[in-house]
C-alpha cells in the first residue's frame, strides 16, 4: 500500500465523484469510482480502456510514480474487489467501514446511470460476500475499524484513557466511530467539535460527548490529553502553529492527536513540535497490525467464502451468457413443431378437434425430446 503521503493526492470528495461519474455517463463510459482513506479505485466495463483516462486525472493530483499504480482485469479485478469489500486488503484486517463504502460507491454510480448488467451483478455479489465474511468468520466476530484502532491505540499508550480529556474533531462516519469507541473505552471527558454544530450535537447526545464551537478549539487545546481528527478538509484544518502555542501554554503536558483523515487535516509539521505526538493513518497500522498480513484461521476462512462467492457469480454471469442462446434454441423448436403439425394435419384430411390436438401434442413432445440433452449440455458447458 502506497504511504499516505501519496494516497491523500488521490482523496475524491463526495461532490468531486459525482462530477466524475456525471463526465464519465456523458462519454457514454460504464465505471465506478471507490474513494476512502486507504484507496482510489477506477472500475469500467466495456470496450474502451480508460487506464489512460485515470493516469491523467491522477496527474492532475500530483506526481505519481507507475508503482503508485496497479491494475488488475478481468477475474483478477473482480476478485480484487472482493477482497477489497471483505476487508482482507485495509489497514485493519477485516475493517468494517469498508463494506459501507463500497455499497455508496455502487449506489453513487448507479444513480449515476454508468453501471452495466454485469457490474451490478458482481458488486452485488461482492457486498454479499463481504456480509458473508462478517457473518461468518472471527473477523466479524471482533469488528474493527480505523476509528477503534485509533482509541486503542491511545487507550494502550496510558493504561486508561478514560478520564483523559478527549477532543474529537468531526462529525462524519469516522468521527462517529470514534466516539462510539471512546464511549466503548468509558471515557466521560469528550469534547466534539464541528463546524456544522446541528450534526454535532446529534452524534454528541447518542455518545454522551459534550458539544463546543469550532472557535473554542484553541482555548480547548491547552486542557486536552488527545484530540482525535476525523475531519473531511481537503487541507489541514490544525496547524503546527495551533499545536505549538497549545503546548506552551500547559508546560510539562504532553499533547497526542491522532490524524485519521485523507488528505491530512494536522500539519504535518508539527511532529517537529516538542510535546506534541502526532499519529497518522500510516502510524495506526504500523503499531497496531504488525500481522496483519500473516495468515490465520479467520483469514483462511474469509478467503475460503471469498472463492465460494466467487465461483457462485461465475455461474450466474455464464448462465447470462447461455441464456439467450437457450431461449432461441426454444424458439426454434416451437418453430419447428408448429411448422411439422401444420404438414402433418394438412395431409390427414378430415380429423376430429381431439386428434388434431394430439398430433399437436405429439411434435411438441418430440422436438423437447430431442431439444432436451442439448440444452442440458449447453448449460453444463
Amino acid at each position: 500500500m502506497a504511504a499516505v503521503e501519496a494516497r491523500e493526492r488521490f482523496a475524491v470528495a463526495s461532490t468531486e465523484s459525482g462530477t466524475l461519474l456525471q463526465e464519465q455517463r456523458e462519454a457514454g463510459q460504464s465505471s465506478l469510482l471507490l474513494s476512502t482513506c486507504n484507496r482510489c479505485e477506477l472500475y469500467w466495463a466495456g470496450e474502451a480502456d480508460l487506464e489512460p483516462w485515470f493516469r491523467n486525472f491522477a496527474e492532475g493530483w500530483g506526481s505519481v510514480s507507475t508503482a503508485q499504480l496497479q491494475r488488475y482485469d478481468s477475474l483478477e479485478a473482480v476478485r480484487h474487489l472482493f477482497v477489497v469489500t471483505a476487508g482482507l486488503d485495509s489497514q485493519i484486517l477485516g475493517e468494517t467501514e469498508i463494506l459501507g463504502q463500497v455499497r455508496r460507491a455502487y449506489d453513487a454510480a448507479r444513480a449515476a446511470g454508468t453501471t452495466t448488467r454485469d457490474m451490478d451483478l458482481i458488486f452485488s455479489a461482492a457486498l454479499a460476500a463481504g456480509r458473508r465474511v462478517r457473518s461468518g468468520t472471527l473477523l466479524g466476530r471482533h469488528p474493527a475499524s480505523v476509528s477503534s484502532a485509533a482509541v486503542d491505540l491511545m487507550d494502550a499508550r496510558w493504561g486508561q484513557i478514560g478520564s483523559r480529556q478527549t477532543l474529537v474533531l468531526g462529525a462524519g462516519e469516522a468521527a462517529e466511530g470514534v466516539l462510539r469507541a471512546l464511549h466503548e473505552h468509558g471515557a466521560s471527558r469528550v469534547v466534539l467539535l464541528n463546524r456544522r454544530p446541528v450534526r454535532a450535537k446529534v452524534l454528541a447526545e447518542a455518545w454522551g460527548a459534550a458539544v463546543a464551537r469550532w472557535e473554542e478549539l484553541d482555548d480547548l487545546l491547552i486542557s486536552a490529553d488527545l484530540m482525535l481528527v476525523a475531519t473531511g478538509g481537503a487541507r489541514p484544518v490544525v496547524s503546527a502553529a495551533q499545536l505549538a502555542r497549545a503546548v506552551e501554554g500547559r508546560p510539562g503536558r504532553e499533547l497526542y492527536v491522532v490524524d485519521l483523515s485523507v488528505p491530512r487535516n494536522v500539519d504535518p509539521e508539527a511532529r517537529n513540535t516538542p510535546g506534541v505526538h502526532l499519529f497518522d493513518l500510516d502510524d495506526l497500522q504500523r503499531l497496531c497490525c504488525p500481522a496483519a498480513s500473516a495468515a490465520s484461521a479467520a483469514l483462511e476462512e474469509a478467503e475460503r467464502i471469498l472463492d465460494e462467492e466467487l465461483e457462485r457469480l461465475g455461474l450466474s454471469l455464464r448462465g447470462k451468457v447461455v441464456a439467450p442462446k437457450l431461449a432461441e434454441l426454444h424458439r426454434l423448436g416451437v418453430e419447428m413443431a408448429e411448422q411439422e403439425s401444420a404438414w402433418a394435419l394438412a395431409r390427414l384430411g378430415s380429423l376430429t378437434d381431439t386428434d388434431r390436438e394430439v398430433v399437436r401434442q405429439m411434435a411438441d413432445r418430440l422436438v423437447r425430446r430431442v431439444l432436451y440433452p442439448v440444452s442440458r449440455n449447453l448449460r453444463a458447458e
